[in-house]
């Protein structure tokens, strides 16, 4: 396509179109964001693999010194038990013990006592045995519980019994059993026990035994609490469990990520060379991450308000930056429109501020070339067109027609009087008259002498009807505009039947723009004719080949050269229209702005 002055604009649709500030966004959102997720995943499993490092850390310390507790526990318990080889009483009383009687097993109050006391002794201040208990091979039972231990046991009941006597008189470390000597019901204990022996004969003279419950096994792991579910398991070293104490735990899989009980954990395990108790500590993986996931959650709130203002700003600063340049396209679409008057505002000392000077540079070259090339091809028409008027001497003609129209009325012939006098005011309106502009009225009266002489010639094929409204006579427009739409109706509206031109004016809805309308009741055109027509009307002069040298007429372009006049005159929006809408005949609508004055030399003010 072109635009008025025949400066051709190419537009590429190939392509979709993708707006400048949507581009200068989509990048900044990327900017921001993808380095984001990036530092942010990084982060977190950065600060998971050290907090991972640091827990097993911390874990191999706090499962280090519960070995060591339970170590010194031992020691300690192992002194209790060594307790009776220290008492002359209990030894005594135990080898009194060693058999069973026939009579059965009779204890006096005497041993029993003090054999009672010296157990008590030993259990002064530890609340966390469940009890202390002395075995004699006859079956009977001492211990410092005696409202809660029975006074008798039975081998059979008590299948510790041959562990114990296999290890001749070495601490065993019992795994949690049944202990069916206490009274009432039976207790699942952890029990800590070893053979006495007679010191020079090395002969068994019975077991002491100290039995600890799960409370009493907590009260010696307290120290040992790295997180709330946290694990602690502690096993013998045949692999049995030792504690916790209840009787469906299992012993978790070595390794240091395993998966028990259907759920992750990070594990750790360390043996004791004295008791050779192997503390196993277990810790969730899920609460391994928690803090990472806390710290996570709390710097993605702060970043996600971060980059909320950070896509803000983005925002502002794309709208700043894309502005003025949205701005410079819409004033180019001015004047791709044709109205070179326009001009962008230059507010910025940036590359964008150098390009919209240039914008407006460029804009007053343009205009001043169109201006030069219109004016230049007016000058040489109407250098043609006053070439041709010197050829004539108006005077004469004027001076041989007065003599006609007195002939005319010596001889009563009025009609042709009327027709000399009309010919004679067309002639002065167009070879007197050097203005570009008039009224309407004198358009109007120079159309009315032009109809009188047509319809002398047509006589009742032609009609006419001129409804101008009131006030609008005195308005200011171009010169000879209206007579080439009548010129067109006598040439091509004409039929069999007679035909009626109408022209009137009205002004549209914001009082500033006048609509003439000249339509006809003739044959009409066709809907194909009607597009031939406005397409060879709208067309710019350089797509018309073979227009030919001023003076000669060539047919269709009569309405071409109205339209394209007022859209010289006025820009954009100006000129003229065909109505489709119309049921019969065709109708002409001239558009241009109102005008209410001129000057000395026919210009508008």
């Amino acid at each position: 396509m072109t635009i008025p002055g025949g400066l051709p604009v190419r537009e590429r649709r190939d392509r979709l179109f993708v707006p400048l500030r949507i581009r200068y966004i989509v990048w900044l959102f990327l900017l921001i964001t993808i380095p984001f997720f990036i530092s942010g995943l990084l982060t977190y499993r950065q600060y998971s693999q050290n907090v991972e490092e640091d827990t097993t850390s911390f874990t191999r310390q706090i499962i280090g010194q519960i070995s060591l507790n339970l170590d010194r526990y031992v020691k300690d318990i192992e002194r209790v038990t060594l307790a009776p080889y220290y008492d002359n009483n209990v030894i005594a009383i135990l080898k009194n013990h060693l058999a069973k009687r026939p009579g059965g097993n009779y204890v006096s109050t005497e041993e029993m006592a003090k054999i009672n006391l010296m157990v008590s002794s030993l259990a002064i201040d530890r609340n966390e045995l469940q009890g202390i208990a002395i075995f004699a091979y006859d079956g009977s039972l001492f211990s410092n519980l005696q409202e809660s231990i029975s006074k008798h046991w039975e081998p059979a009941d008590n299948a510790w019994i041959e562990e114990v006597e296999a290890a001749d008189g070495e601490l065993v470390i019992l795994p949690p059993h049944t202990a069916s000597y206490y009274v009432g019901r039976p207790k699942t204990v952890v029990s800590i026990a070893r053979v006495i022996r007679a010191t020079k004969t090395n002969e068994h003279l019975g077991i002491v035994k100290v039995d600890l419950t799960g409370d009493g096994m907590e009260k010696v792991l307290g120290t040992a609490n790295f997180g709330y579910n946290s694990r602690i398991y502690i096993s013998d070293g045949k692999g049995r469990l030792i504690y916790p104490l209840a009787g469906d735990s299992a012993l978790p899989p070595a390794g240091s990520n395993i998966v028990f009980d259907g759920e992750t954990f990070i594990a750790d395990a360390m043996q004791s060379s004295y008791t050779g108790l192997k503390v196993t500590g277990l810790i969730p993986e899920k609460d391994l991450r928690a803090g990472a996931r806390e710290l996570v959650r709390y710097t993605l709130f702060i970043s996600l308000g971060s980059i909320l203002l950070a896509y803000f700003i983005a925002g502002f600063a794309a709208n700043r930056l894309v502005h003025p340049i949205r701005q410079l396209e819409m004033k180019m679409k001015e004047v791709r429109r044709g109205n070179f008057r326009v001009r962008a505002k230059v507010n910025r000392n940036d590359e964008i501020g150098r390009l919209t000077a240039g914008f407006n540079i460029m804009v007053s070259e343009l205009d001043r070339l169109v201006k030069e090339l219109y004016e230049s091809r007016l000058r040489e028409k109407e250098a043609e067109f006053y070439a041709l008027q010197s050829q004539i001497n108006p005077h004469f003609i004027y001076n041989t027609l007065e003599s006609i129209n007195s002939l005319a009325l010596e001889s009563e012939r009025h009609e042709m009087s009327d027709l000399v006098v009309n010919l004679a005011r067309l002639l002065r309106y167009t070879v007197d008259k050097k203005e570009n502009f008039v009224l309407l009225k004198e358009e109007i009266a120079f159309v009315e002498a032009y109809l009188q002489i047509q319809q002398s010639r047509l006589g009742d094929k032609l009609r006419s009807e001129i409804h101008i409204e009131f006030g609008h006579e005195y308005l200011v427009v171009p010169k000879l505009i209206l007579q080439p739409l009548i010129e067109n109706v006598v040439e091509h509206a004409l039929a069999a039947d007679p035909v009626t031109v109408k022209l009137s004016s009205a002004l549209e809805e914001n009082q500033e723009t006048l609509i003439i309308t000249v339509e006809d009741d003739g044959a009409g055109m066709s809907s194909e004719r009607i597009r031939q027509v406005e397409q060879h009307m709208y067309a710019e002069q350089e797509e018309i080949a073979g227009i030919g040298k001023f003076g000669v007429k060539r047919k269709e372009f009569a309405l071409r050269n109205v339209h394209w006049r007022l859209r010289l005159l006025y820009g954009e929006g100006s000129g003229l229209r065909i109505d489709k809408k119309v049921a019969e005949g065709t109708r002409f609508m001239l558009r241009m702005p109102v005008n209410y004055g001129m000057n000395e030399q026919g210009e508008l003010t």
